[in-house]
């Protein structure tokens, strides 16, 4: 890909504003309506592109390379990838997660160790999920470890393993070779580990979250990250990045029917105006269209100050609260938001005609990713447990899913 972009200047433009992440999203439009002319094409050579271009170091400190972004700061780089390709935006989401984590590692040699690997470019994904008929979350899982002879070997099935085709490492949750959960940190290119590109969602089409299998996958010891003992567990990062591509997408719904609307060659004969860019009652759904994007953001990137703010008392005694208060915040940004973002993708077809419903103009692609995206977690748990913070002042779930 022969893009150029400029490097990084001493503009105090927030970097989601600055000229070379711009040229950034440039090029991601560019592929996504190149592969688009090509039967939706993975967006292999884009992802490989954006990790020449260290998009996955934007939270380190500068001394390793980064940008040392604040989550907000971050959130709102995502917000505008997903605006551009939510599927480019969800192949990153275990990486950035996964680096959270890094950042906060008691063990500055382990740090440094993944700091350097991410400075580089290196991109980490996840294995977390896998076919079962246990709830989500219990613990219980299929994928292990073996112990053969002092050599550990893995062996799973795991899916919905996003972004993991297009990633260097991929972080495993397992069941120990000491009866305990574990999660292992694979090279994607080790001997025994299988990936296919085998998703079939209606939305999110190119995410790669199909299938990794791991096969006698050889494992050690420093491969491995045991859970913390006790303390809370939540993980209100992964969730609210989810929303940030759904606002991203909602943002993308705002550009299209901008666009249609403006472009649209006619209207009603009993419509209220000669062309349809004048017709009072499509201008409102527009308008509303437009509201709805400016308050899914900015819910979204209020909650990121909150995480922000877990960062800040992670040393003080008043951590757990904020973190389950960054956790109640998210939850409601998923509450709030999905039903909007749903509602902005069914107004534009509204205003945008049936000219402009060609399965070749992808326009029913918006609402296809925000309703793939919403699925992640329930709206209707997330909203049972914020009423019950609310009436009988009870805690979040002390689970990573919430």
């Amino acid at each position: 890909m022969n893009i150029k972009v400029k490097e990084l200047s001493n503009t105090q433009l927030p970097y989601h504003q600055c000229p070379e992440f711009i040229a950034l999203i440039d090029a991601v439009k560019a592929d996504l309506e190149l592969r688009d002319a090509n039967a939706e094409q993975p967006p292999t050579q884009i992802v490989q592109y954006i990790k020449t271009k260290k998009l996955g170091a934007l939270r380190l400190p500068k001394q390793y390379g980064g940008q040392a972004l604040s989550i907000e700061e971050l959130f709102a780089v995502i917000i505008e990838l997903g605006r551009a390709d939510s599927d480019v935006a969800h192949i990153f989401h275990s990486h950035f997660q996964f680096t959270e984590d890094v950042l906060r590692h008691p063990d500055p040699t382990y740090r440094e160790k993944w700091f350097e690997r991410i400075a580089s470019g290196k991109m980490v994904s996840n294995a977390l999920a896998e076919p079962s008929s246990h709830n989500i979350g219990n613990g219980k899982l299929i994928t292990h470890l073996l112990n053969k002879n002092d050599q550990l070997f893995l062996n799973g099935k795991k899916y919905f393993t996003t972004g993991t085709l297009h990633a260097d490492y991929v972080l495993v949750w397992a069941q120990s070779h000491l009866d305990s959960l574990c999660h292992v940190v694979v090279p994607t290119n080790r001997e025994g580990v299988e990936i296919f590109d085998d998703w079939l969602g209606i939305g999110q089409r190119n995410t790669a979250s199909g299938t990794t299998l791991f096969n006698n996958v050889a494992i050690y010891e420093d491969e491995i990250r045991w859970p913390k003992q006790k303390g809370l567990v939540n993980k209100p990062f992964a969730q609210l990045y989810i929303q940030a591509i759904i606002a991203g997408q909602t943002k993308a719904v705002e550009d299209r029917t901008a666009v249609l609307l403006a472009s649209r060659g006619r209207t009603f004969s009993y419509g209220n105006a000669e062309q349809a860019r004048d017709e009072p009652l499509f201008l409102e759904k527009a308008g509303e269209i437009s509201s709805i994007s400016f308050i899914v953001e900015n819910a979204v990137l209020r909650a990121a100050r909150s995480l922000d703010r877990v960062i800040q008392h992670v040393d003080l005694p008043s951590y757990d609260v904020v973190l389950q208060q960054a956790a109640a915040d998210t939850a409601k940004v998923k509450v709030a938001i999905d039903p909007l973002a749903l509602k902005a993708a069914n107004l534009m077809f509204e205003v945008i005609g049936a000219s402009a419903m060609g399965r070749d103009t992808f326009n029913d692609r918006h609402w296809r990713n925000i309703r793939t995206l919403s699925t992640h977690n329930s709206v209707s748990l997330k909203a049972k447990v914020l009423g019950d913070i609310l009436v009988n002042k009870k805690t979040v779930p002390n689970i990573g899913y919430f």
